[in-house]
């Protein structure tokens, strides 16, 4: 029988990056994925000949430089574009951009108020400083409570150091971000209702709160949390691979290639094999065993532990415990080609802020209404719109002249309140986007060469993605750091020997990018005594 030390379910992002990683510490690695192509969510998809982008993922964002550097990912050809913050449009015609340097970042705060663009540089420092509180936190694996009495009580310890080495004032600010509606907590620093859409349109996406919901203040931080500067900065700035997420995944994929790791894809994997709680292997789909020192997954906390096993071979009250992990879809994808560069009149020409992406988004509490169509599983009636256009950055992405367009659709239900989504609503879905898109960019519907609407449960069914849901379970403080997926299992280590999660399911989710398999990869070969080489 084929053996490996180590086997990694799933050649997502996080899967891919815990792969390179034991696979560059000397470890024997097999990834198996049921898939014809590597990259999970952020796989390329040509939705039109020569068009190419993810089709389930956005686009944007880029592997911390920490473990960029670790794998040495530069020289496998990977470059980043650093790119302006974005652009939100309002219904009223106005536009609100985002700029990474300080003073034309103001100037733009200042025609909307004064007062607030004097207030960023207050906000700007205070969000740095939450971020920085996050980082130790967010940096490496959970201290998951460890096998024995003493183990456990040196995880806990171990925590409990690393926050008592957050400043007094900076744990106060925390507890105010995780506990405080988005709303409230904007109110504090600006006084345009346009600036707080602004930031708020950029923090929700993805969530499931509204920015009137208790806790909703968390979400302002998380695109600080890769910011560097000081308090006299601009927006953050948004980093994306230069060629898209599929050429991330193919540094990733060429680094585990180098280091004598494989890749085998449509082996989809069906059952795993345990002894005494001892994970031993894989059985794929075509009856195959393969053995493995360890395994380590890169699908959700429920895939992992509700469809890999049998359920009688888990730990009493582990199932009970998946299924209580909140995972509910509140996106739908939006995919675009066109063969001509949509014009936006509204924005200036030429507008840098573009290539970080476009929003349309209402003022708060139309935010709040989309949010409760959601709670009531209705159909979208007004929903918050992130559109990015990653062909403008990149022109290789599409056919000369044409373009490439990707939006996702923020508080969409993974079922309405009437059962499934029918054709009809589905279309209706797509003509509201499309109808939103012609309200910014006059006539792009006459530059449409192919259209497609993915729904949560598309994206659960196409890639086996529990609800639908891109977080991997809700980031609700319950569910974070420790907790994450559950309280008891807080990290990669799980129940059962040799067997870890690296998906974002675990420690520290989607916040991010890389970090649950970089943490897997760093649990497994601290357990066998190997360094992460670097």
């Amino acid at each position: 029988m084929e053996r490996h030390d180590a086997i990694v379910i799933g050649a997502g992002l996080n899967g891919l990056v815990a792969a390179a990683y034991l696979a560059r510490a000397g470890l024997s690695v097999l990834v198996l994925d049921r898939a014809f192509a590597p990259g999970g969510i952020a796989a390329e998809h040509e939705v039109a000949p020569g068009y190419r982008l993810p089709r389930f993922a956005l686009g944007s964002g880029g592997l911390p430089p920490r473990i960029a550097a670790d794998l040495d990912l530069p020289r496998h050809g990977l470059r980043f574009i650093r790119a302006e913050g974005g652009v939100t449009c309002f219904p009223d015609g106005s536009y609100h951009a985002s700029y990474r340097d300080g003073l034309v970042h103001r100037r733009e705060i200042a025609r909307f108020s004064r007062r607030d663009a004097d207030a960023f540089t207050r906000y700007r420092r205070d969000m740095l400083r939450a971020a920085g509180g996050l980082a130790p936190l967010l940096a490496g694996p959970a201290h998951t409570p460890a096998r024995g009495i003493f183990g456990g009580l040196r995880a806990r310890l171990s925590l409990a150091d690393s926050i008592a080495a957050i400043a007094p004032g900076d744990l106060r600010d925390m507890l105010r971000l995780w506990t405080l509606p988005a709303s409230d907590f904007l109110d504090a620093y600006f006084e345009s209702d346009a600036v707080k859409a602004h930031l708020a349109a950029a923090a929700m996406m993805g969530g499931t709160l509204g920015p009137r919901t208790p806790a909703s203040a968390s979400r302002l931080v998380f695109p600080w949390l890769s910011e560097p500067g000081d308090a006299t900065g601009g927006a953050p700035e948004t980093l994306m691979p230069f060629g898209g997420p599929a050429a991330l995944v193919q540094a990733l994929t060429s680094v585990i290639l180098a280091s004598g790791g494989r890749l085998r894809m449509e082996a989809e994997v069906t059952d795993i094999r345990i002894k005494d709680r001892k994970v031993q292997g894989v059985v794929l789909a075509n009856g195959e065993e393969i053995g493995a020192g360890a395994v380590l997954s890169g699908l959700d906390v429920k895939r992992s532990f509700l469809s890999l096993f049998q359920w009688k071979d888990l730990p009493e009250g582990l199932v009970e415990r998946v299924g209580r992990v909140r995972m509910r879809g509140v996106a739908a994808k939006v995919n675009m080609a066109l063969d001509a560069a949509p014009v936006f009149p509204g924005l200036p020409e030429g507008c840098p802020s573009l290539g970080g992406g476009l929003r349309l988004a209402g003022s708060l509490p139309a935010m709040e209404r989309a949010w409760a169509d959601w709670r009531e599983r209705m159909p979208p009636r007004d929903p918050l719109i992130e559109i990015l256009m990653p062909s403008f950055l990149d022109p290789s992405l599409a056919p000369r002249g044409g373009h490439v367009l990707s939006a996702l659709v923020q508080y969409v239900p993974e079922v309405l309140h009437e059962g499934p989504w029918s054709a009809e609503r589905r279309d209706a879905l797509g003509d509201l986007v499309m109808t939103r898109l012609a309200e910014v960019s006059p006539g792009i519907e006459k530059h449409v060469v192919a259209l497609e609407v993915l729904l949560p449960n598309d994206i659960e069914n196409e890639i086996g993605l529990t609800g639908g849901d891109f977080a991997y379970g809700e980031t609700m403080l319950d569910q974070m750091f420790a907790n994450r997926p559950f309280p008891g299992m807080g990290g990669a280590e799980t129940p059962l020997r040799n067997f870890y999660l690296c998906s974002p399911s675990a420690h520290p989710g989607p916040l991010v990018m890389g970090g649950a398999g970089a943490n897997a990869a760093s649990t497994l070969l601290g357990r066998l005594g190997k360094a992460v080489r670097t």
